[in-house]
């Protein structure tokens, strides 16, 4: 964003510093390293920024900001830890590197109305047009502006993000706004809402895994001998498409889920070769043997085939973004397998009740 900065005569008479003039003229001076939380407070070295940040909790941060995504998240990790205030931490170089603010807003856990925004050209004018990179803390995704009070051209928010050369906001930024990350949940209700745009991404994962063992028939054998019988059974499991919330929760994916919907089930229907159904059904004849005096009961366990991916979910609002996890599970109509007798010697008052042995010498039926 192309701003006037105006200074009036007497301020510009007590900017006697290099570093103060570089300030006035909207450049960053070398190693700045800046820390806000409604007041600025400067170190000398980014370990210093870090240790003001966290209420002097973290100190063993290295003087420079750390090479690496993996080592800056570990670091932010720590911070949030000390200080759940913290919102974000804002980079001159496109690579989280270079000079560094970092700001203090309730980060995005409390009560407070979002989305706040921050104008840069405020809180230190060293650093308005001159951040390429950032990161949420706290659950905050960021999204920064050309102009102040989130005007101009508005970026998604992110929970990190960075501005190469030649890309509309490098050296341009001047606002940045915070939104909380929705939870799953929350972002499963938007994409049916229509207040986020909710997009499939790749396929992560195939497998065959086994299910629950479920009773699907049983018979009495209230005789002395023997007894060779053909059992009749039937029985429907019941498929799951759905997402998973971060407490574990299942979260079925319907039709109000559209093109998401259509897309899942497309990726199944390619690594399977049949399409989704809402039920497999089991229904066949079986023979037992049921020694005397005996109960038998027929499990069956299903075996489903899985398939495992992610979804995104960008909200309407401010464009934070969430990752939400789905799986297809449908059970294989396959015959006999996964049966299992289990026998039960009958007791001597189930012997002499009608209802467990009547005069046929027994029952059978299917559950």
């Amino acid at each position: 964003m192309n701003h006037k900065t105006v200074v009036s005569a007497l301020a510009t008479l007590t900017l006697l510093s290099t570093a103060s003039v570089a300030e006035a003229s909207g450049t960053v001076p070398t190693s700045r390293y800046c820390h806000y939380n409604g007041t600025l407070s400067c170190a000398a070295d980014f370990r210093g920024l870090v240790k003001i940040a966290t209420f002097g909790k973290v100190l063993d941060a290295p003087q420079t900001p750390p090479i690496g995504q993996a080592a800056l998240e570990a670091l932010r990790n720590r911070m949030e830890q000390s200080n759940p205030y913290l919102s974000s931490m804002h980079f001159s170089n496109p690579d989280w590197s270079g000079n560094v603010l970092s700001i203090a807003v309730n980060g995005c856990q409390g009560t407070t109305p979002r989305p706040i925004t921050m104008n840069l050209h405020h809180i230190d004018s060293s650093f308005d047009n001159a951040v390429n990179s950032e990161i949420g803390m706290n659950q905050c995704q960021v999204s920064p502006a050309a102009d102040p009070d989130r005007t101009g051209y508005v970026g998604n928010a992110r929970p990190i993000g960075w501005h190469n050369p030649g890309t509309a906001l490098h050296n341009q930024i001047t606002s940045i706004s915070y939104y909380p990350t929705p939870t799953k949940s929350e972002a499963v209700k938007a994409c049916v809402a229509k207040t986020a745009k909710c997009t499939l991404n790749q396929v992560t994962t195939s497998s065959i895994v086994q299910g629950d063992a479920q009773a699907v028939a049983y018979s009495t054998n209230c005789t002395s001998t023997l007894q060779n019988r053909a059992l009749w059974w039937e029985t429907s499991v019941a498929n799951e498409t759905s997402f998973t919330t971060e407490y574990g929760q299942k979260l079925s994916i319907g039709l109000e889920f559209g093109d998401l919907k259509t897309g899942i089930e497309a990726s199944f229907l390619q690594r399977y070769g049949h399409s989704t159904t809402n039920t497999t059904t089991f229904k066949q004849q079986d023979m037992v043997s049921i020694p005397a005096k005996t109960r038998s009961t027929l499990y069956k366990t299903p075996v489903f085939q899985a398939l495992s991916g992610t979804a995104t979910a960008q909200m309407n609002d401010g464009g934070a973004v969430v990752s939400l996890p789905w799986t297809v599970n449908q059970a294989v109509a396959d015959g006999s397998e996964g049966l299992v007798w289990d026998e039960v010697p009958l007791t001597a008052a189930e012997l002499r009740d009608p209802a467990v042995c009547p005069l046929s010498g027994g029952v059978a039926s299917s559950l």
